[in-house]
């Protein structure tokens, strides 16, 4: 046998082989955004006031779009929730929403990325 035919069947295989393995994975899953929620609840509001001194804009205080202690559900990793008052945070979070619905069970805690006034919140997974 040729290499170029061997090259040839060789790549068959594995292109069948990753058919066979991906459909087999596919029937094991269950769509992740459909077994859990995430729960979002506002944990702390902070204010950089030496970064404000050097660099002032907007307000010179927190964040006023969310108040500690809020807790927010989702129902689909996709959209905010009602009431999440802050769409740069929502896409700032997505990445670990994403996660929490697809089953992570890990307790996660992340902020927004306003290096002036971050706000830091906590995800967790809820079971629907």
């Amino acid at each position: 046998m040729e290499r170029r035919d061997f090259m040839t069947l060789a790549g068959a295989a594995s292109t069948l082989a990753l058919a066979e393995g991906a459909r087999a994975d596919a029937s094991r899953r269950t769509e992740p955004s459909e077994r859990f929620k995430c729960k979002i609840t506002v944990l702390r509001k902070d204010f950089n006031n030496e970064f404000y001194q050097k660099h002032p804009y907007g307000l010179a205080s927190a964040c006023t779009r969310f108040e500690v202690g809020q807790v927010f559900v989702t129902e689909n990793p996709w959209d905010p929730p009602a009431g999440f008052g802050c769409p740069w945070a929502w896409a700032d979070l997505r990445p670990i929403i994403h996660r929490v619905h697809a089953g992570n069970p890990t307790v996660m805690i992340s902020c927004c990325t306003d290096g002036l006034r971050p706000v830091f919140f906590q995800f967790e997974a809820v079971e629907i």
